[in-house]
C-alpha cells in the first residue's frame, strides 16, 4: 500500500511514561524547558486514564500546551499493565472471545479520547500471540478489531465535527507480539487497505527483531507515521538513553534525512527517577547525529498539516 507520510518537517517530542512521577502538565512543561517539539502522550492513570480522562482534562491539557509551545503529537496506548498484572494481557489475538473484547473496548475509548484531546495519532500493538494459534486465524481476529477502531475512529471524528484524516491509528511492532515487524504491520496495511491506518515504528525494535534493522527502517519509511527512539545494547530488548548502547544513529540519521519528514520520539520509560537528565542527553545526542532534526528547528506546527486546513484547532 504506497502511502507518503504528509508532515513536511522532522521534529522531537519525548514519550510521557518517561515521566511517570509528575503530573501532565509538569512533564509539559519540563520537556517544553528542556527543548523539546513535543510531547507523546502515554495512556496511564498518571496521565491520561482511559476511564477517566475527561472534557475538562482535554482542556487543561490544551492550555498547558498553548502555553509552552509544545504539541502532544500521539497518544500511546502500550502500557503493560492497563487491564491486568500480566503485561499485556489480554490481546487482540487472544483466543477467548470476551478477553479480546476486553482489550478492543480500551482501545476503542484510546480513539475517542486521541480526537478528544487533539493528537493527530493513537498507537497500539497486537500482543502476543499464544503457540496453540495459528497465524492466519489471529490475522483474522486482528483485522476485525482494526475494522472496528476505524469504524469508532471515523463516528468519533465525524461527531466532533472534524475531517477524516485529523487522527489516524498507528500499529507499533513489538517484539514477541503477534505483528513483531515492520512487514507484519505492513501486510496488516495491505489487507486493511485503509488511509487512515499507518505503521509507527520503534528503532529499537527493529533492532532486536529484524534481520537488517537499518534496511527495514528504511524501506518502510513510506508507511511510517511516527519514529520512537532509544538505544540497544547486544540486541537485548531494554531501552537505553541514545549513546548509551551500540545503535549506529549516525547511519540512522542519513537514512532519515533522505526520507522522513515526521515526529521522532524518544522512549524511556525505565528512566523515570532521572527523566530530565535522560530527555536532556537524548536531545543533544539526537541533534548531533539526525541533520533533519536540526533543520527543522523552528519549524510550523505539524498539526495544522496532519489536521488539515479546515479542522478547528486541537489541543497542540
Amino acid at each position: 500500500m504506497p502511502k507518503t507520510s504528509p508532515t513536511p518537517a522532522t521534529r522531537l517530542a519525548y514519550n510521557a511514561n518517561g515521566l511517570r512521577s509528575v503530573s501532565l502538565d509538569e512533564a509539559v512543561r519540563t520537556l517544553a524547558d528542556c527543548g523539546y517539539d513535543g510531547i507523546e502522550l502515554s495512556l496511564n492513570a498518571q496521565h491520561v486514564d482511559p476511564w477517566a480522562f475527561s472534557a475538562a482534562d482535554a482542556d487543561r491539557l490544551r492550555a498547558v500546551l498553548d502555553a509552552t509551545g509544545l504539541t502532544a503529537c500521539s497518544l500511546a496506548t502500550g502500557d503493560p499493565h492497563l487491564l491486568s498484572g500480566n503485561a499485556f494481557e489480554p490481546a487482540l489475538v487472544d483466543p477467548d472471545p470476551a478477553e479480546r473484547a476486553r482489550r478492543l473496548d480500551l482501545l476503542r475509548r484510546s480513539v475517542r479520547l486521541g480526537v478528544l484531546a487533539g493528537v493527530p495519532l493513537v498507537v497500539f500493538s497486537t500482543g502476543r500471540r499464544r503457540a496453540d494459534v495459528p497465524p492466519a486465524r489471529a490475522d483474522a481476529w486482528l483485522d476485525e478489531a482494526v475494522a472496528v477502531l476505524l469504524d469508532t475512529l471515523h463516528e468519533t471524528l465525524d461527531a466532533a465535527g472534524l475531517p477524516r484524516g485529523s487522527t489516524v491509528l498507528g500499529v507499533e511492532p513489538e517484539p514477541d507480539f503477534h505483528c513483531a515487524t515492520n512487514a507484519q504491520v505492513a501486510a496488516l496495511l495491505t489487507r486493511t487497505g485503509s488511509p487512515d491506518l499507518w505503521l509507527s515504528q520503534d528503532l529499537g525494535h527493529c533492532v532486536v527483531v529484524e534481520d537488517d534493522a537499518l534496511g527495514s527502517l528504511e524501506h518502510h519509511l513510506p508507511l511510517t507515521r511516527h519514529l520512537q527512539v532509544e538505544d540497544i545494547a547486544d540486541r537485548v530488548h531494554a531501552h537505553l538513553v541514545p549513546g548509551d548502547g551500540d545503535v549506529d544513529f549516525d547511519a540512522v540519521g542519513a537514512v532519515l534525512d533522505a526520507g522522513y519528514g515526521g515526529w521522532i520520539s524518544v522512549e524511556l520509560y525505565d528512566h523515570d527517577p532521572v527523566h530530565r537528565e535522560a530527555a536532556l542527553r537524548s536531545r543533544e545526542f539526537l541533534l548531533q547525529r539526525f541533520p533533519s532534526l536540526s533543520r527543522g528547528r523552528g519549524a510550523i506546527d505539524l498539526s495544522a498539516f496532519e489536521a488539515g486546513a479546515a479542522a478547528p484547532a486541537p489541543a497542540r
